[in-house]
């Protein structure tokens, strides 16, 4: 009895000293103390790459792209969450749609991944969507503006045509944060783009015409959520995509 009350006591003072070490670790290292001791016990290290979105995708769309066998009229739809919900083979079959929607994703984002989504696809246009989650109280309408702008630019400079929409308005619980409106800033923006539409000659898709209700807002019976749109949804914001995306496959 006498040695396993020795054990049990050595064991303590062991874990003691083990928690107070991984305490001061964590202290100046920061981190997983645990995960630290692991990795000096067996000495190695497991860390796991973040994925690409669509990397595989524009792996096998290069290859048919090299190989001349992809369709020359692709049109790029680069967007974040409404874009990638988007199945553009049930509601635009007819068009050579490439979908690259990343779910939660803001101007910036969109921006880092614009070279491989966009310029090195090749395509003949890119339709630039911007969501209703940019609209938030710490991010200025410029950061928007300037976004789209070089997108446009970079577009044009690759001789690829840039096509610009305005945002699909947030639903009325999404409508205001705090003292900020979201609705108000939103329809800042879209006049802005279709102002900015106008100047340059750029195609536009008027989403936000399209689809809002009296008030400015995203109609309850067209989304799933504040944000987000049904079957109802999608149909209408197609037939608005549909008559400007044949105009420009038809264009020379």
């Amino acid at each position: 009895m006498r040695y396993v009350w020795i054990i049990v006591l050595a064991g303590s003072i062991l874990l003691n000293i083990v928690a107070v070490w991984g305490f001061f670790n964590y202290v100046k290292y920061g981190g997983s103390p645990l995960g630290d001791l692991k990795r000096k016990l067996t000495g190695t290290t497991k860390q796991t790459a973040p994925t690409i979105p669509y990397a595989q995708a524009n792996t096998d769309l290069l290859a048919e792209i090299e190989a001349g066998v992809a369709d020359p009229r692709r049109i790029v739809f680069l967007g974040a969450s409404i874009t990638q919900r988007w199945d553009f083979r049930t509601y635009l079959p007819e068009l050579p749609i490439v979908n690259r929607g990343v779910g939660g994703q803001l101007v910036p984002g969109i921006l880092t991944r614009y070279h491989r989504d966009v310029l090195e696809l090749k395509p003949k246009a890119v339709i630039i969507k911007f969501c209703s989650i940019n609209i938030r109280p710490q991010m200025p309408l410029k950061v928007l503006e300037d976004g789209m702008s070089m997108m446009t630019q970079l577009a044009e400079a690759n001789d690829i045509v840039p096509i610009v929409s305005t945002i699909i308005p947030a639903g009325k619980p999404e409508a205001r944060i705090g003292d900020y409106s979201v609705a108000d800033s939103l329809a800042r923006f879209n006049d802005w783009v279709r102002a900015f539409a106008s100047e340059k000659d750029y195609y536009l898709i008027d989403f936000a015409a399209a689809i809002a209700d009296d008030d400015g807002l995203l109609p309850r019976d067209c989304s799933v959520d504040p944000v987000h749109l049904n079957e109802k949804g999608y149909q209408i914001v197609s037939d608005a995509a549909r008559s400007v995306l044949q105009k420009v496959l038809a264009a020379e």
